[in-house]
């Protein structure tokens, strides 16, 4: 929340010094003119509710340890163009690679793979999450069906 208020407060200033300015109209008459009360509530119902829809934590299922497919989700992950930051505790944290892609989620951007207990758990950002546990899910997926036949 607090790095939302930071950008916020930057795109404020910004949208004041790029916009068409009057000559009349100091910094201060801008803020002044601004509803200041309903701009620190937005921003703060939106830094509140974000997380709720904004990250998920995934399951992924598996019929044998995490152990034996982690080589394979550190390549899925690179492959993305996610790096493994940490690997401690049985969980793995990622990061994006791209620092322009960082500062565009406001560096909320760590996936964390939990594979300390069955299901795994793959949390993080909702689209990033989506998509890389079903990869993974899929990954785990065709290895059981190959070892079937």
């Amino acid at each position: 929340m607090l790095l939302f208020f930071i950008f916020g407060t930057l795109a404020y200033v910004l949208v004041f010094y790029t916009g068409t300015k009057n000559a009349d109209v100091s910094f201060m008459d801008f803020v002044r003119m601004s509803n200041i009360k309903n701009i620190i509530i937005f921003f703060t119902v939106f830094g509140l509710v974000y997380p709720m829809i904004g990250y998920v934590k995934q399951k992924v299922y598996a019929s044998k340890p995490f152990d034996e497919y982690k080589e394979e989700v550190v390549r899925i992950f690179s492959q993305v163009n996610f790096v493994l930051i940490s690997d401690k505790n049985k969980k793995m944290v990622f990061r994006p690679k791209s620092a322009l892609l960082r500062l565009t989620r406001l560096y909320e951007d760590a996936i964390v793979v939990d594979y300390s207990d069955a299901p795994v758990l793959v949390n993080g950002l909702r689209r990033d999450a989506y998509r890389l546990s079903r990869r993974i899910q899929d990954y785990i997926r065709n290895i059981e069906k190959e070892k079937e036949e």
